[in-house]
């Protein structure tokens, strides 16, 4: 099921790209089931039955860990564990990264409950979740791939997620000036995308179970509330990374997000080559050009930059 030349085209210009059919409907059923074991620790049926009589008595509106069990990769359940093993899905992975030398970042499950969920951030990217260094204008090699596996249909009243395509590219080039004029903060979030008047209008990803959605790390991207409170939203989720560029996008959610208080000063005042140290691409690297030193100046301020600058010229 090898992705064709129209997909890969749609995958650039618009950032994200959702296939059909990748998994089957007794696979993601089986794995749907063992979800909401994590979650609930029972079906979600049940857990709608409790609530109905007893709402003060749940409280699952969106968890990053499960209640009954692990929701980080491997889970434990073989039913989500062999997801990853799906060879069609791993090569269009490969595909959308532009090699086959690819690298696991992250894995998780994603829950989140109509009847008791709570609102979720604005437009944002999830770059920083999993990369020290901020987005580069070449964009499908240095970035990662985002990818997540419905396990039931998701419909316009299930809360999906939004997206604004081609904000992937604008991200890579317009990042500097837009973290100067405060339309971008901290390293993730947009506080307003209607300042933003390059920014497409928000699509809904919508789709049947057993569809596998793929999206840029820079795609610019937003939860919705339920319109429909009795409807869950159950993802599998993989992210990679080139093995290229690996040593600078990370494994996520081990340790850096929390760190970042502590990581970001010591970035800017530490040496090229300690930062190396820790994943940092050297100088002279092909990651630095005109403009991502720019956009470093802008993600890590008062960092002295000149050797970096030197092996350009």
């Amino acid at each position: 099921m090898a992705l064709t030349q129209q997909q890969l085209d749609d995958f650039q210009r618009d950032g994200y790209l959702i296939v059909p059919d990748v998994f089957d409907a007794a696979q993601v059923g089986a794995a749907l089931a063992a979800m909401e074991q994590i979650f609930y620790g029972k079906s979600y049926v049940e857990y709608l039955s409790g609530y109905d009589e007893n709402p003060a008595a749940v409280s699952t509106g969106f968890c990053s860990d499960g209640v009954a069990g692990r929701a980080q990769f491997p889970c434990g359940p073989q039913a989500l564990d062999c997801m990853i093993e799906k060879d069609e899905y791993l090569d269009m992975c490969e595909q959308l990264l532009g090699t086959d030398q690819i690298s696991y970042n992250n894995a998780h499950l994603f829950m989140r409950s109509g009847p008791t969920d709570t609102p979720r951030p604005g437009y944002h990217i999830d770059h920083d979740t999993n990369c020290l260094l901020p987005p580069a204008a070449e964009t499908g090699f240095f970035d990662y791939l985002n990818s997540g596996v419905y396990l039931h249909d998701v419909e316009a009243d299930g809360a999906p997620m939004l997206v604004i395509p081609g904000s992937h590219r604008l991200v890579a080039e317009r990042l500097p000036q837009w973290i100067e004029e405060g339309k971008f903060t901290g390293h993730s979030e947009f506080p307003d995308i209607a300042a933003i008047e390059e920014f497409a209008v928000p699509l809904a990803m919508t789709a049947t179970a057993g569809s596998a959605a793929f999206y840029s790390s820079y795609l610019v991207h937003a939860a919705v509330p339920f319109a429909n409170k009795r409807k869950q939203r159950a993802f599998w989720t993989l992210s990679l990374a080139r093995a290229d560029n690996q040593s600078w996008t990370k494994m996520a959610n081990v340790w850096h997000p929390a760190e970042r208080a502590h990581l970001n000063p010591f970035w800017t005042r530490t040496t090229p080559r300690v930062r190396t140290l820790f994943g940092w691409p050297p100088p002279g690297h092909d990651y630095y050009t005109p403009r991502t030193l720019e956009l470093l100046s802008s993600w890590f301020p008062g960092m002295d930059l000149s050797d970096y600058q030197a092996a350009l010229a």
